[in-house]
């Protein structure tokens, strides 16, 4: 037979008249502290020593008087007429015309005259309304009038109901046979003072069980997003590249039109992006490469195409807005680089007005990259994406063909989600268009992609909406396990 822990046994014996007791009563009952008692009951429920049910208790608590009763009780005291001037002057109007309305309902009172009306008290019984209530504020035992009585009251929100469930426990026959059965006081541990007095002799260590269960431990760690980025932010720098970083805030020039994307395009209207109202960035002028990106815009300039073909506007460039990609701070290193060799990524917050579904945050985390060299093509584009994911540990992974304002040839990136049955798409990439690059002072081929953090981690933890991962539900965050296990 299992032996008995100290905390064991003192709460058995709580228990030893076959009563349920709650925690709380068990606590008083054994002089142990509440947590003392949880441990113990959880280590006799599991050797089968105590059982437990749920009880569910109901609490009552009167707020007011119903307003009926109050005009009744006011009219009887006043020996049972009063004018509605009087009445106004000992209750509310509220109170007043809910009282009236209930007393004329029952045939409680009856109101005469026109101008100067005052109202009186009929024959009709209205004694069995005031019992009732009486009852019920007691906390007695109800009739079926009473509970019937008691819904209207809480409907109209006198009373006020509140329910709450509590566990209480009860010794087995197990139980009973292991605390008459073990009277043998064993020791807990030896201390310095048990080996110098020698008290230790003659007793015996309380017995380990080795196959009871561990009590868990939640250590403290970073959010899954973080810990994820840190992660994705180590794949790249593994494979040679450097990271760039700047402000949330940025204007519309760097995140649209340095990306050949028109300005009548309707990503760029409110309904799609973010604008700081009447603020702009006058260091913006015609001139120098806003000239240049201004007349690819307009007839293409020199990088061989048309161009939009619109007369492009210095003051919608100027405007200040919240950063809709992360494209906005690599485009910009291209221009301050120049004509080189480059490998840069960017991963922090973007901006996007977007109704919130199980797809799409108006405010997520998106990680951009460039890799800008001499005679690059779509086959390392796919290479590099590839084996970039595989290093993630996802390795279904496809790219469709697409179009981008600003790419060409361009790809979607698409993961397959076990959850959702089937490809999910994670973001944009390409080459940049001529119209991108030879205004920045680049001739070289630039390649360039765009995913979202929170799709790759929905395939990661094989969720199927992304709101999942800000719900901040406690359960899931300590079930999770490391992220190179690929499971949540």
């Amino acid at each position: 037979m299992a032996t008995l822990h100290p905390l064991e046994r003192k709460v058995l014996e709580s228990l030893s008249n076959r009563e349920w007791k709650d925690v709380r009563s068990l606590s008083i009952s054994s002089g142990l502290k509440e947590d003392q008692v949880r441990r113990a009951v959880e280590w006799l429920l599991q050797k089968g020593f105590v059982e437990k049910h749920e009880v569910k208790h109901t609490q009552m608590q009167i707020k007011d008087k119903p307003a009926e009763l109050k005009l009744v009780e006011i009219l009887k005291s006043s020996g049972g007429t009063l004018s509605l001037e009087q009445l106004r002057s000992v209750l509310s109007q509220e109170e007043l015309s809910a009282g009236m309305g209930k007393a004329r309902a029952n045939k409680w009172i009856e109101v005469k005259g026109d101008g100067e009306a005052s109202v009186r008290l009929t024959g009709t019984d209205y004694s069995i309304y005031f019992s009732s209530f009486e009852r019920i504020s007691a906390g007695k035992e109800l009739s079926a009038f009473d509970l019937k009585y008691l819904e209207d009251l809480s409907r109209r929100g006198l009373v006020q109901i509140k329910e709450h469930r509590s566990i209480e426990y009860r010794i087995t026959e197990h139980g009973l046979a292991a605390l008459s059965s073990q009277h043998e006081e064993y020791l807990e541990g030896l201390t310095a003072e048990l080996l110098a007095s020698g008290a230790w002799k003659g007793k015996r260590l309380r017995p380990i069980d080795v196959k009871a269960d561990a009590p868990r431990f939640y250590p403290g760690r970073r959010h899954p997003v973080r810990e994820f980025i840190s992660e994705v932010r180590d794949v790249y720098i593994s494979m040679g590249f450097t990271e760039l970083h700047g402000g949330s805030i940025q204007p519309a020039f760097w995140n649209f039109d340095a990306l050949f994307i028109p300005q009548d395009h309707p990503a760029r209207e409110m309904q799609d992006t973010f604008y700081l109202e009447d603020l702009q960035d006058e260091a913006i002028r015609r001139e120098g490469v806003y000239e240049r990106v201004a007349l690819t815009h307009e007839n293409g300039w020199v990088t061989g195409g048309t161009g939009w073909g619109y007369r492009w506007d210095v003051n919608q460039a100027k405007k200040l807005l919240l950063r809709t990609h992360n494209t906005v701070l690599t485009v910009k290193a291209l221009h301050e680089y120049g004509n080189r060799e480059l490998r840069v990524f960017a991963i922090s917050k973007v901006y996007r007005n977007e109704s919130l579904d199980y797809k799409h945050l108006a405010e997520f985390h998106q990680m951009d990259g460039i890799i800008a060299g001499k005679n690059l093509n779509i086959k390392h584009l796919v290479g590099f994406l590839k084996e970039f994911y595989r290093k993630l540990g996802i390795k279904d992974v496809k790219l469709w063909p697409t179009y981008f304002p600003y790419t060409e040839p361009s790809l979607q990136i698409m993961g397959y989600s076990e959850k959702a049955g089937g490809w999910i798409e994670l973001g944009g990439s390409g080459i940049f268009r001529p119209e991108v690059t030879i205004p920045l002072g680049v001739d070289l081929p630039v390649l360039a992609w765009g995913p979202a953090i929170e799709r790759l981690m929905l395939l990661r933890y094989n969720l199927n909406d992304i709101r999942e991962l800000y719900s901040n539900d406690i359960g899931w965050l300590r079930r999770r396990r490391q992220f190179a296990s690929g499971e949540g």
